[in-house]
Formats: C-alpha cells, sequence, structure tokens
C-alpha cells in the first residue's frame, strides 16, 4: 500500500515538473502558441505624422495580399495575420514597435516602412534580431550595408539611383540652372550628396540647393531663393512630405520650372494640387501600369480603399506576397534567412516576374534590393507636355482604371539604360 502511495506521489512529481517544462517553455518562446494557429507579419511604418499617406497605402496594400491569401487557406494551411505598429516618425518608437512585434506577437517579418531616419535605426535592429525586414521607401544610401542579411529594399532605389536618372534628363535636355529642395533628415541628406556628386560637377551647370525641416507648411522663402536663379528644373524628391506644398506654391508664385517628385503617392498628389500640376509636375513609380494583372489589382484596391494602387500599396502588396511564396516553398514559417535567402536567389533569376504587376523590362540585380533596381522610371500628367527621365523612345497612353486621367508612361530600350543614356 505504501509502495503503492510512493508511486504516486513519484509519479505525479514526474507530472509536476513535465509541466513546468511545458509552461516555462511557452513562456520562453512564446511563438509555440503560433506554432498551430495564425502566421504573423508586422507592419512597422508611420501612421501619423508627415509620413502617414505613405504608411496608409502599404498598409492597404498589405491588408489585399493578406485577405486573398485567407481566401485560399493561407500558407501551410494556417492563416495569416497583419499586426500593425505606428513608427510615429520616431526612430525609438520604430525600434520599440519592431522589437514588440519580434518579442511578442512572433511575426515571420515585417515591413513597410517609408523614413529613413526611422528605417536606418530599425534596420540595425531587424540584423541583430535577425528578422527580415522589408524597407517601402527609406531610400538613404547608409540603411543598407555588405553585410546586411535581414535589410531589403521593394520599390524605393538608394538616393543615388534615384539621382543618375535626373541626371541623365539634365544631360538630355542641357538644362543649366538646377534647382532642389531637400528635407533636413537621412533621405534629404542622401538626395544632396547624390546632386553634389552627380550634378555638381557638371560643365556650364548652375546648382542651388534649399534645405527644409521635415515638416514645413511654407515654401514661399526657399522659392524665392531658388527665383533668382531662374531654374530649368526643380528637384523635389528629397522632400517628400512637402511635394504638394510647394508645387503649388511655385506656380502660384508664377514659376514655370518643371519640378520632379519624391515617389509621392499619386492621389494624395492630385486632390492638393489639382489641375495646375498636369504638365508641371513628374514623379517615379515601380509598378508597369500597362501590366493587365496591374490594371486587375487596382481595380480590386480601388473597389476597397477608393484610392489608386500606387507604388507604395504595391509595394506592401508584394512584400506579402513574397514572404508567403518564400514561407509555402520552403515549409518553414520561422524568421529566418533560409527562405529570406530563397526569396533573394528567385528574384535574381529572374524568376519573380510571376509577381502580378511587376514589370518585364527591368534590370534585375544581386543583394538586397528584392524588387528590381528601376532603370526607367513612369512619368504621369495629361498631355503631351510631360519630360521622360531617359530620353523617349516611345511614349504610351495608359488609362488608369481608377482616377479617369491619362497617363503617359516612358519605356526605353533595355539597351539604352545607362545613366549616359
Amino acid at each position: 500500500m505504501n509502495d503503492k502511495i510512493s508511486d504516486r506521489r513519484e509519479m505525479m512529481k514526474k507530472w509536476i515538473a513535465l509541466l513546468s517544462l511545458i509552461v516555462l517553455g511557452a513562456v520562453a518562446h512564446p511563438g509555440g502558441a503560433q506554432a498551430q494557429g495564425t502566421i504573423k507579419f508586422g507592419f512597422v511604418a508611420s501612421l501619423s505624422g508627415p509620413f502617414t499617406i505613405w504608411g496608409v497605402q502599404v498598409r492597404d496594400g498589405m491588408k489585399m495580399a493578406v485577405d486573398e491569401l485567407n481566401e485560399k487557406g493561407g500558407v501551410l494551411g494556417r492563416k495569416l495575420e497583419l499586426v500593425e505598429r505606428d513608427d510615429k516618425n520616431n526612430a525609438n518608437e520604430g525600434i520599440t514597435a519592431f522589437r514588440y512585434l519580434v518579442e511578442r506577437e512572433d511575426i515571420v517579418a515585417a515591413g513597410g516602412m517609408i523614413s529613413s531616419d526611422v528605417g536606418l535605426a530599425v534596420s540595425r535592429e531587424a540584423e541583430s534580431l535577425k528578422v527580415p525586414f522589408f524597407l517601402t521607401m527609406s531610400g538613404s544610401h547608409q540603411i543598407l550595408k555588405k553585410n546586411s542579411r535581414y535589410t531589403f529594399r521593394t520599390c524605393l532605389p538608394a538616393a543615388p539611383e534615384n539621382m543618375e536618372a535626373i541626371a541623365a534628363l539634365i544631360k538630355d535636355k542641357r538644362y543649366t540652372r538646377i534647382g532642389a529642395i531637400v528635407a533636413d533628415y537621412a533621405w534629404g541628406h542622401s538626395l544632396r550628396e547624390a546632386l553634389e556628386k552627380l550634378v555638381r560637377p557638371m560643365a556650364g551647370v548652375k546648382l542651388q540647393i534649399e534645405v527644409a525641416p521635415v515638416p514645413e507648411k511654407d515654401f514661399t522663402p526657399y522659392l524665392r531663393k531658388l527665383q533668382g536663379l531662374d531654374p530649368e528644373l526643380i528637384v523635389g524628391t528629397g522632400h517628400p512630405p512637402g511635394a504638394p506644398t510647394f508645387t503649388r506654391q511655385a506656380i502660384e508664385l508664377g514659376m514655370k520650372t518643371q519640378i520632379v517628385g519624391p515617389w509621392y503617392p499619386t492621389d494624395f498628389m492630385v486632390q492638393r494640387v489639382g489641375d495646375l500640376m498636369f504638365g508641371r509636375f513628374v514623379d517615379y513609380s515601380c509598378v508597369d501600369l500597362e501590366n493587365q494583372a496591374y490594371k486587375q489589382l487596382a481595380q480590386k484596391f480601388f473597389g476597397t480603399y477608393k484610392r489608386l494602387f500606387d507604388s507604395n500599396a504595391f509595394s506592401g502588396y508584394v512584400t506579402v506576397k513574397m514572404v508567403a511564396d518564400a514561407i509555402q516553398r520552403t515549409k518553414s514559417a520561422s524568421p529566418s534567412a533560409r527562405w529570406a535567402a530563397r526569396t533573394i536567389s528567385r528574384l535574381n533569376r529572374c524568376s519573380a516576374r510571376w509577381m502580378p504587376g511587376v514589370s518585364r523590362k527591368m534590370i534585375w540585380t544581386p543583394g538586397n534590393d528584392l524588387m528590381p533596381r528601376m532603370r526607367f522610371h513612369v512619368v504621369w500628367g495629361r498631355g503631351e507636355t510631360m519630360e521622360s527621365f531617359w530620353p523617349s523612345r516611345r511614349l504610351r497612353r495608359v488609362d488608369l482604371p481608377t482616377l479617369g486621367r491619362p497617363m503617359i508612361a516612358t519605356y526605353p530600350a533595355l539597351n539604352a539604360i545607362t545613366p549616359d543614356g
């Protein structure tokens, strides 16, 4: 009898010990609960502050991708979940948000970053925590390093590559008076460096750069300084939040110059400047507006959100789809470099052209630039007055399904896409 009681006590002790180990394991590895639950993807970007409109577009693109995947049963038989955090355009907030998503939500990856200041800080955290992190904008050339393994670009090329296209335009049009407005943060500083390197040395070219705070609301003083130069071109790429304001104010001041934008969300630019911008303002895009798959996605996005499926929404959508594809192919939802590397490998072999909306007229390069580096750009507006960033080979009108305005896209032949044309 006593032996039986003793045996039961010993068995009870073993069960208690085992239960303790299970509980401790769950605390030490919170992802255990997710293993049979949802696969979580993190959104970390601005939902408040000067970069809100970019962040909202990226987030909603991600939402559409998550909904599509879940309608088809998810990934590896598990649903996907998008977990959002607002970085409030603050580096410390961004780091805190990213760490929360990794340590408390057990995300497999995160993306959506807009601000270069915040992206620079969070990318270092991603490398330390070894969790893939995808940039939508954040174009400072200081973010990606040779040893970066977990940080990737999607849509926006680094500042020097943006300026290569503008430098080619200046050469092609033989402009001699160039003005620029840049913001006082990492992206603006990177653009300024690129201007100094690529434009300042051009023979016979005068370059004047004005630096403004990120939240600046009145660009009249900066524009009046540029009026003395009488610029043929104003490079506004270095001040994203100020684009609609300085474009409208330049027109109101009677300046006839062409203005190059900062990858500004199209719908919002049209709303804030109006028809005055057409023929005066050009901007970049990383979507193929002529791609039929893109048009279908744009119609679907507009049907839900009543906004244009622009580069930012496209970047968010494609990022989630790429991560889901990598998880499915590697049969692993672990936030490791294994499936990230697999994704990179596929893209470098040009095989990512299966992604709806990705252009077939792109150069694909190795490294941590998930989307191909754009060596051509899309410009948009009304009429035949728009300029192309590269010497124009052929112009096509593209009727977007959402704005109801004609868009003009320029596609140089691939054998002509070098900075010198």
